[in-house]
């Protein structure tokens, strides 16, 4: 919506909960944000932020522009904070041609009984109440306005327009959207799809998708040292621990484990130290306990600079910086920066040079230069020399906003792309395929920064951490029956080894063992560290875990900054949610369908963020990027000039070769809105002529020629809401119909109509372009008038995303394909049966086992081995398909090799 307060870099004012902010302090309407424990217990925000204004404000206006697509009553539904015994109220107005036709107060009275459940915790409930209005077809405007004060502050979450009268919303539930419906319609009775790859997927690993080495290893797990090591480390071996890595209690590890070989966990070879920035001028000072370390084991170390810092002499700075470039280049694996770029956001205010005027790609070249420069003055401050950025060795693990900047990243010069992600994120396998995919195309590698939280709340323990007392009621709680399931802390480990991250670092890596009481227990691995050192056995025994196997990238601008649960939520803080984010979120949802019918469900770490997508985690996120990564520069970075966004040359019909990143994948979808240059319009040519296949829309043809997309555009404008498959008619489809949506007329020159409208107007063609093939949508964007994908487009996409891979996995599991030197390996994830909410012990459906069935299309099977527990696969005298049970919550990945 329009209208939010604004900050001095024209970002949105914030005004979250636990504040209970004054319009002094918070203006306006402000973002509420991802909430804290009151939000999260009801399930949170029906996305991710909500909008928010303080008890006192009188003044303030949200709205937005909606098309209504047919005249006839409706109902306005909307979603906010019902305060007990208190008035927290707002008007709703909606206008057509200037004259209002609602006008409604809602929160002047209470919706939610004061004694409900969860209003006697937290003295507020959401809630959903409604206003009936009569409305015309075409253009109207919802705004949401405060007029005069209230008694609690206005908290409003979202809000629904329908003409089903009959339809009451529910919780975060969302409507049966149409596409969501088709495709829920469709799986449920699988049928064959012919596939419009024009060249089948090859068996082979691209050299694009060959893993980055880090330090000289396929896989390390970077780990927080214990300061308390090194004052033990002149002591004889056996009155010290031999690993230097932290445990609590720290007294009782070393009791139990002095001088011992074998110790879960530490004994890994996997296992590299970690320390903090703060203890930098003492770790590296000669003669120190830990230099010493370094040089007798040749260990690969790595340090951690969350809100920290060091302050040396020049002498000492500049010794330091020696060796850190010098006698331990090769070992030093480089800055673990998690949730931040560098930690050197506090000069923004002052140093980012940006506007809410600015497209996208200048705000992304400003962040370029202001990154740049600010890390440059901070390791000059620190090391007190010239240092330059130093891009390479930093490892930045963002959260929310890993995917605005995964390939941003990869461009300016970082070599291992970290990420973290929370478990009320959703998608983990969508954010994994951007940073992978920013990794391939920029030549790097990426890891993942392990955080078990859930909202704000953590599984942990520790006595060090244990945030579950009064004093954290309304805000964070951590504690050992907090935060995301077991199973979700499991499944993290596998899914990200498998998805071929190089490292895994966790941010609470002390956190493995403990002394249970009450009583007298012994010291031991808590369920946390049962589940590491399982999981490092499994990748010490599983070295060659193979390729991730992904067919199918999508293509966007470089600057789409597009993520679903950022905070605040606008791309590059100041550049308002577009109908271009609309449509990649969109997008994104079919190719992980059910992943946003699941985010209306009640928040739990194993539904959101783990998504058992019928078409596999088959995809990467490339963009399309004319740069490539920087060089390491040691001095001030000015700004450089922005790519133009004057028409281009249409795509020349005589191939040149360049090098490109698409030529690694089968099919290349075109998503959002994106700026194609000429040189880029070229490489899809070129891939197209030599055998790939490209989907593109007409919000994308711009600079596109003809005969490359094999239609004539007449640049004029219809609308339906039926249209019909021409492709295989036996296929006995569910309706295609749907929300009316607006298409462009086009005229088949080359191409071949797919789907079409009741006028016989192709919806959707196919060309043949040289060796490949090129699928054209009319449908701007795929959106329908309310903005979502339509039946017909999920269906189009439905036909390109299926069959994509040598293998077939059917049952309702999340799975991933690798592929070995001689053998695909399949990683499977049951993702029902496990039922955490952020406070509280898991129930478990113990019923809730799931079968899998795997084949390979066009071979027989010779031999299946269960790599979890290290067993053959009984084949049953069927060489075609294996069968495979998971447990709730559980994991299993099979190597399968093919008959010769």
């Amino acid at each position: 919506m329009r209208g939010f307060s604004k900050g001095k870099l024209g970002e949105p004012v914030l005004n979250p909960s636990y504040l209970n902010l004054t319009k002094d302090k918070a203006p306006g309407w402000g973002m509420n944000g991802p909430g804290v424990s009151a939000e999260w217990s009801q399930g949170g925000e029906s996305e991710w932020n909500s909008a928010a204004a303080s008890a006192d404000e009188t003044k303030a206006t949200l709205y937005q522009d909606l098309e209504i697509p047919r005249a006839g009553e409706y109902n306005f539904w909307i979603r906010y904070a019902d305060w007990a015994n208190k008035t927290e109220n707002f008007t709703v107005r909606i206008t057509q041609d200037g004259v209002a036709v609602l006008n409604s107060e809602f929160g002047a009275a209470d919706l939610v009984d004061p004694h409900d459940e969860v209003s006697l915790y937290w003295q507020w409930a959401f809630a959903w109440d409604h206003a009936g209005t009569t409305l015309k077809k075409g253009r109207a405007r919802v705004s949401i306005e405060i007029q005069k004060p209230a008694e609690a502050r206005r908290h409003v979450d979202c809000f629904l327009l329908t003409n089903d009268l009959d339809y009451k919303p529910s919780g975060r539930l969302k409507p049966d959207f149409a596409a969501m419906r088709h495709l829920r319609q469709w799986f449920e009775t699988p049928r064959l799809m012919g596939s419009l790859i024009a060249t089948a997927a090859s068996q082979n690993v691209p050299a694009k998708w060959v893993r980055l080495q880090v330090v000289g290893r396929d896989f390390v797990m970077p780990w927080n040292i214990s300061t308390s090591f090194w004052s033990l480390y002149d002591k004889p071996a056996d009155q010290r621990p031999l690993y230097p890595f932290s445990a609590e209690p720290l007294e009782a590890f070393v009791e139990k484990y002095k001088g011992a070989r074998e110790v879960p966990i530490f004994q890994s070879k996997l296992v590299v130290p970690v320390i903090y920035i703060n203890n930098l001028p003492e770790y590296f000072k000669e003669g120190s306990a830990f230099l010493r370390y370094l040089r007798e084991t040749k260990s690969a170390f790595a340090i951690l600079i969350n809100y920290g810092s060091a302050s040396m002499s020049p002498a000492d700075a500049q010794a330091v910086w020696k060796l850190l470039t010098g006698e331990f280049k090769d070992q030093f694996l480089g800055w673990i920066s998690g949730e931040s770029v560098g930690y050197v956001w506090d000069s923004a205010q002052t140093d980012l040079k940006i506007d809410p005027s600015m497209d996208r790609r200048q705000l992304l070249e400003a962040h370029r230069v202001f990154y740049t420069n600010a890390l440059a003055r901070k390791w000059e401050a620190l090391f007190q020399t010239q240092t330059g950025p130093m891009w390479d060795k930093l490892l930045p693990a963002q959260s929310t906003s890993s995917t605005s900047f995964a390939h941003a990243l990869g461009e300016w010069g970082v070599k291992l792309l970290g990420m973290e992600t929370a478990a009320v994120q959703p998608m983990t396998a969508m954010r994994i395929a951007f940073t992978r995919g920013a990794a391939r195309q920029f030549g790097g590698g990426f890891f993942y920064y392990g955080a078990p939280n859930f909202g704000d709340t953590a599984t942990t323990f520790t006595n060090s951490q244990s945030f579950a007392g009064p004093d954290y009621f309304y805000h964070t709680r951590y504690g050992s029956a907090m935060g995301p399931s077991l199973s979700w802390y499991r499944k993290s480990y596998y899914l990200y080894y498998m998805s071929g991250a190089s490292a895994i670092y966790l941010e609470q890596g002390f956190d493995q063992f403990f002394k249970p009481g009450p009583g007298q227990h012994p010291f031991q691995l808590n369920p946390l560290g049962r589940i590491t050192d399982e999981f490092m056995r499994f990748a010490e025994k599983h070295p060659n875990r193979g390729t991730p196997f992904t067919p199918i990238a999508f293509l966007l601008d470089p600057a789409h900054g597009f993520d679903m649960t950022d905070y605040p939520h606008w791309p590059f803080e100041v550049s308002q949610i577009s109908r271009g984010d609309r449509a990649l979120r969109e997008l994104f949802g079919v190719a992980y369908y059910p992943g946003l019918v699941l985010e209306g469900e009640p928040a739990m770490a194993d539904r959101q963020p783990f998504v058992s997508a019928p078409f596999g985690d088959i995809f990467d996120v490339i963009v399309a990027s004319d740069n490539q990564a920087s060089a390491n520069s040691t001095g001030p970075i000015s700004p450089r000039p922005s790519v133009s966004a004057s028409p281009r040359p249409p795509i020349s019909a005589s191939p040149r070769p360049v090098a490109s990143p698409l030529d690694s994948y089968s099919l290349v979808v075109v998503g959002g809105e994106i700026k194609l240059t000429p040189e880029w319009t070229q490489k899809l040519s070129t891939y197209v002529r030599n055998g790939g296949t490209v989907v593109v829309n007409a919000a994308q043809r711009m600079g596109i020629s003809e005969e490359f997309i094999g239609v004539h555009a007449t640049n004029a404008m219809a609308e339906s809401d039926s249209p019909r498959c021409l492709f295989a008619e036996d296929e006995r489809l569910p309706s295609l119909n749907g929300q009316m949506f607006r298409y462009e007329k086009v005229e088949l020159k080359n191409a071949k109509p797919l789907i079409v409208a009741p006028n016989g107007d192709a919806l959707v063609t196919i060309n043949s372009f040289g060796k490949g093939t090129v699928v054209f949508s009319a449908l701007p964007d795929l959106l329908g008038e309310d903005e979502r994908m339509t039946p017909f487009a999920a269906h189009m996409l439905a036909h390109v995303f299926s069959d994509a891979t040598p293998l077939s996995v059917h049952g309702d599991v999340e799975y991933l394909i690798n592929r070995t030197a001689d053998s695909w390996v399949v990683t499977m994830l049951n993702n029902n049966g496990v039922f955490k909410p952020q406070q509280g012990l898991a129930q478990v459906n113990r019923n809730a086992y799931v079968t899998a069935n795997i084949s390979l299309r066009g071979q027989q099977i010779a031999s299946a081995i269960d790599w979890i527990n290290d067993k053959p696969i009984d084949m049953q005298g069927d060489s075609k398909q294996i069968t495979v049970s998971i447990a709730p919550g559980g994991v299993a990945i099979v190597e399968i090799r093919a008959k010769l």
